[in-house]
């Protein structure tokens, strides 16, 4: 069973994690279009641009961990490795070459300390929770559907 503790120690290293990368992708973007972005410039881009389109599964990954980390204890229990399987599935999966986060991951993770100490978080506080009981590609896009639905169907009940 993961607590609340545990629930909220792991929003908070994906937190972390997402401001990195964010971070790195903002420098990355000033540096090769020799501009300076104003920070509702930057939201602008973020959420529209086809640069920044790479996050959003970490954006959206985050938001449904608050959703369901505010429900029940036992329904956070029902979908706990559903949780782990969706943010190992994310941040493990280097070697898939249509995976469009992981081809921006993981160079940031070798090029920056900071995201590489942030990885490491997630990694660590990923290891309290259990594991899914498969881990072939459509278990773990399965467990990322079950995820997304119980959030989406703890929001509706709101």
């Amino acid at each position: 069973m993961i607590d609340a503790v545990e629930w909220q120690k792991l929003a908070n290293v994906l937190r972390e994690l997402h401001r990195t990368l964010i971070e790195h992708a903002r420098r990355d973007y000033e540096r090769d279009l020799v501009v300076t972005l104003n920070p509702g410039e930057f939201l602008q881009l973020l959420t529209t641009n086809a640069d920044f389109a790479w996050l959003r599964n970490l954006s959206e990954l985050m938001v449904d961990i608050d959703l369901v980390q505010d429900a029940e204890p036992g329904q956070r229990d029902e979908i706990a490795s559903a949780v782990r399987a969706a943010v190992e599935q994310l941040i493990s999966n280097a070697r898939d070459p249509i995976n469009l986060f992981a081809q921006r991951y993981w160079p940031y993770v070798h090029d920056d300390p900071n995201v590489a100490m942030a990885h490491a978080a997630v990694k660590q506080a990923i290891n309290a929770w259990p594991r899914p009981g498969k881990s072939d590609t459509a278990s773990l896009l399965h467990d990322r559907h079950r995820l997304a639905e119980k959030a989406r169907h703890l929001t509706k009940r709101k």
